[in-house]
């Protein structure tokens, strides 16, 4: 098991080389900007921590010579640092349904050891995984309806090889008072418990063995539960209800996605407080793989390791 000083060395790692990265001007993904552009450090620090932990998981299935893919990589931003804090041998392939996210990633991201191609996760096939190791599935699961999530690992599963694993994060919503935020784009939002029913049903998930880890920070949860009862809610179920309309509306869809995108451009470029409690923030955290069940009051994210064991 990893030492939580271990997972927090690669979580400031990963977030310094976020912050390195120049910031791209263009606000192409369905929530207006990505990561790299979000004014709020704090979300920023908590995706940090949602890649430090395929290190932390991945590092005791083998020390050398991973070949890992992801699916919904968007801008690729956070690969990039993932990649840069892996260990050496080790290799990732990003993969994203955007043709447009993919050729700024090619452009800005694409290295030895870090390539981008396209790949459509509703049709993967066989072929397409022959020689990956583990598949990631980072921050994408919640934007899935229950029967897509279970119809791509499904698809996943099929096209692993006998010993591969699927590394899925996912937020927490156990110590939240509502079960859902409302945020638009999001179908389902789990907690331990759920997510764990979801992963253990074979009608659900054809994966033969499972962990289950928690990313846990009482900072972070207060901090989040006290900005969603201050009206983050509110907004959440004010853009959902504009999206619902813009599904029903095409014309008013494209004008909804226009206003979206320059709304986010002018809050990311709000002027920030001085300075980031990095230190505060790595001080609260932890990955937490035993007795993860007892962390409903501090837990803000959930990372699934789903193993294929079967030949």
């Amino acid at each position: 098991m990893n030492d939580s000083s271990d997972f927090r060395a690669d979580v400031r790692r990963i977030w310094d080389e976020l912050q390195r990265i120049e910031t791209s001007g263009a606000y192409g993904n369905i929530e207006g900007g990505s990561i790299e552009q979000q004014r709020d450090r704090r979300l920023q620090f908590q995706h940090c921590a949602n890649y430090a932990a395929v290190l932390a998981v991945l590092r005791e299935t083998r020390s050398a010579g991973l070949r890992l893919l992801e699916l919904g990589c968007g801008s690729g931003v956070l690969t990039s640092a993932l990649a840069r804090a892996m260990p050496a041998g080790w290799t990732i392939e990003a993969t994203d349904y955007s043709e447009h996210l993919l050729a700024g990633a090619k452009k800005r991201f694409e290295r030895e050891g870090l390539c981008f191609s396209h790949l459509d996760a509703r049709n993967i096939r066989p072929e397409r995984l022959k020689g990956i190791d583990a598949v990631l599935l980072l921050e994408v699961f919640e934007h899935l309806p229950s029967e897509d999530a279970q119809a791509l690992l499904d698809r996943v599963y099929n096209a692993l090889p006998s010993g591969g694993t699927m590394v899925l994060t996912t937020p927490d919503r156990a110590a939240f008072p509502r079960p859902f935020s409302g945020y638009a784009p999001h179908f389902v939002e789990y907690t331990y418990r759920s997510l764990d029913r979801f992963v253990s049903d074979p009608r659900r998930s054809p994966f033969e063995a499972h962990d289950l880890c928690r990313l846990v920070s009482r900072r972070i949860v207060s901090e989040s539960v006290r900005s969603e009862d201050r009206g983050g809610y509110i907004v959440n179920r004010l853009q959902r209800l504009m999206l619902g309309l813009g599904r029903r509306h095409a014309e008013f869809s494209a004008f909804r996605g226009w206003v979206e995108s320059r709304l986010f451009r002018l809050y990311s470029q709000l002027p920030q407080r001085d300075g980031f409690d990095l230190d505060g923030y790595l001080s609260t955290l932890d990955l937490v793989r035993f007795q993860p069940e007892a962390h409903d009051s501090d837990s803000y994210g959930l990372v699934a390791v789903l193993r294929k064991t079967r030949k």
